[in-house]
């Protein structure tokens, strides 16, 4: 049996199969190695591979290759997800004890173990422990994965992250973190929002895959087995995914199988556009429901000025939807939308699709023109060429989508709204 050398349901491991994120990673050792031996918050949206680079900076090897010596940094990950009820003595027992895991000095060793064992661990038993560390000519270095669940957590206060800080400013001690949305945007508090902690992290934000990574993931992923991807297969596993390193996970998984199967043409594009779809229909799923009402209808504009083209032009985006120019930095660093030039798309045909099915009713769903009509009533402030179309539009549309399309009747150009209505709703 062959194995499928594409994988998409755990993080990389394996520092063999992690491509890309080259700069991402020179700023994150550089800023390691500097003499000030600073700290990064890495910022990236689901399923980016977040945890992935964390876990391969933090492998032994890789760090020795990179410039971190094993006899110099002591490196740690710990991942936080669905520590919900944590608190700062077990978030503290937590971290030391993968310290403990990862030093080879043993006086070292029983220090930490000791200081972990106390059932108070307070500032100052931290601060003697990192400068013990310090002495014995080390640096830690704390990989700490879905750091959001410390930062909302009412369990932690001000004095945590003050004394956090004190000890990433004193102490051989820099943090790199990951979260999905910037750090300071992740509390619980005014208070800590406010607090000089996050002033000693620079961000490193995780965007798509270029097309050269993207080919390097599938070329490398295929190295070492019998099956060869033509021109036109790489093609399609790069546009369904967007960059976006677990769709290319997933659509390579799909035509590795179609071609184990012995497909070809376009019986095997079928068979992976269709089991991609659904596999990553929840992820889009989540990708929608996370976006604002402003990112919304910008991927509805865009969605409708790319409707039967190849890319439409930022220019236009701007004019029909004028919002649009102060959201597209957003979903461009979410990896929603695709930007070459001027010219903009969403980042996967496939994507597209799925949000026509979403919004649209079943057959024999919609709803009558008497319904809508009392519900753009109550609704008020749309214009009546805009209201003739919406009328006809609406009962074609989910009804939890309404108020969207309302705010989108009311917002963007007649134009695109008619393109809309005729790209969407058949009409």
């Amino acid at each position: 049996m062959i194995v499928n050398p594409f994988t998409f349901g755990n993080p990389i491991r394996d520092p063999q199969r992690f491509y890309g994120r080259e700069r991402e990673i020179r700023q994150i050792v550089g800023r390691l190695l500097s003499p000030a031996f600073e700290s990064t918050s890495v910022v990236g949206e689901r399923r980016f591979g977040k945890t992935s680079l964390l876990a391969y900076l933090a492998n032994a090897e890789v760090a020795a290759e990179l410039g971190l010596s094993p006899d110099q940094y002591v490196l740690v990950y710990v991942d936080f997800q669905g520590c919900t009820d944590i608190t700062p003595v077990r978030f503290w027992s937590r971290v030391l004890r993968k310290v403990t895991r990862a030093l080879s000095d043993p006086e070292l060793t029983a220090l930490v173990k000791e200081t972990m064992g106390q059932a108070e661990i307070d500032q100052y038993d931290l601060e003697d422990l990192f400068l013990e560390i310090e002495d014995r000519g080390l640096h830690l270095v704390l990989f700490m994965d879905e750091f959001e669940y410390v930062t909302q957590n009412p369990n932690f206060g001000i004095d945590f992250f003050s004394g956090l800080r004190a000890l990433a400013i004193h102490c051989p001690l820099a943090l790199v973190t990951a979260t999905r949305e910037e750090l300071v945007d992740l509390c619980h508090s005014e208070s800590i929002k406010g607090s000089p902690f996050f002033n000693i992290f620079a961000s490193v934000v995780l965007r798509p895959f270029s097309p050269e990574d993207t080919a390097a993931l599938i070329a490398g992923s295929l190295t070492g087995t019998p099956v060869t991807f033509t021109e036109a297969d790489s093609a399609q596993v790069s546009a369904i995914a967007g960059g976006h390193p677990i769709f290319v996970q997933m659509a390579g998984y799909y035509c590795f199988d179609g071609h184990q199967m012995g497909f070809e043409g376009e019986k095997l594009r079928n068979h992976v556009t269709t089991n991609f779809l659904q596999q990553a229909e929840p992820h889009f799923a989540y990708l929608w429901s996370h976006s604002s009402e402003s990112e919304r209808i910008t991927l509805l504009t865009l969605l409708a000025l790319t409707q039967g083209k190849k890319a439409a032009d930022q220019g236009q985006l701007f004019k029909s939807y004028p919002r649009a120019e102060y959201i597209m930095s957003s979903l461009t660093k979410r990896g929603l939308i695709e930007q070459q030039d001027s010219q903009c798309d969403l980042f996967s045909p496939v994507f597209a699709d799925w949000l026509l099915s979403e919004m649209r009713v079943g057959a024999n769903e919609e709803t009558d023109e008497e319904t809508v009509s009392a519900w753009l009533e109550k609704r008020g402030g749309i214009e009546r060429s805009a209201w003739d179309r919406a009328k006809r539009a609406l009962p074609r549309f989910k009804r939890e989508y309404w108020p969207l399309l309302g705010s989108f009747v009311k917002e963007t150009s007649t134009e695109v709204i008619a393109q809309l209505i005729l790209n969407l709703g058949g009409m």
